[in-house]
């Protein structure tokens, strides 16, 4: 199930990455010869806010989130455990904080379209919950592959030693 999540969210993140680009390409060139696509900065600000929260997801999965990986690094073992279980349970905290409220704010905003486009403002804000719920689900998947990952290494050291 994750796997089949983690494809789809690559192809929306490659799509809305490719729209993105396509509408502000256009957009230039339209504005070059005197003709403004009237959808081209609704289209681009929506399928951003999208792309940023399903983006989030692959950030996440690599490990590439913001964290204090040279402090992490410089920690012995016991203390790394310790700090990186506190860390990731912040994160998780702040991600279902975010999955909650972001659920309020597409709640709240489903009675109201955009200006230009005429969209459902509950669906461009649904982009928050969904994005932090797939983040959350991802960090708790990086916590569990990084703490067995630093298992097998101290297991490994120990093997070694004796």
């Amino acid at each position: 199930m994750l796997n089949a999540t983690r494809k789809l969210t690559n192809v929306l993140v490659t799509a809305l990455f490719t729209v993105l680009a396509v509408v502000v390409f256009i957009q230039v060139i339209f504005r070059q010869v005197g003709f403004s696509f009237p959808y081209a900065d609704e289209l681009s600000r929506y399928t951003f806010v999208w792309l940023i929260y399903l983006g989030g997801t692959i950030t996440i999965r690599n490990g590439m989130n913001i964290t204090f990986d040279v402090i992490l690094d410089a920690l012995p073992k016991p203390v790394w455990r310790i700090v990186f279980t506190l860390v990731n349970l912040i994160s998780c905290a702040f991600l279902a904080m975010a999955t909650v409220l972001g659920s309020n704010l597409a709640w709240v905003n489903r009675v109201q379209n955009s200006s230009v486009m005429k969209l459902n403002m509950g669906v461009v804000m649904l982009a928050i919950p969904l994005g932090g719920l797939l983040m959350l689900f991802e960090q708790i998947s990086f916590y569990l592959r990084k703490m067995k990952e630093a298992n097998a290494s101290s297991e490994a050291v120990e093997g070694e030693e004796k």
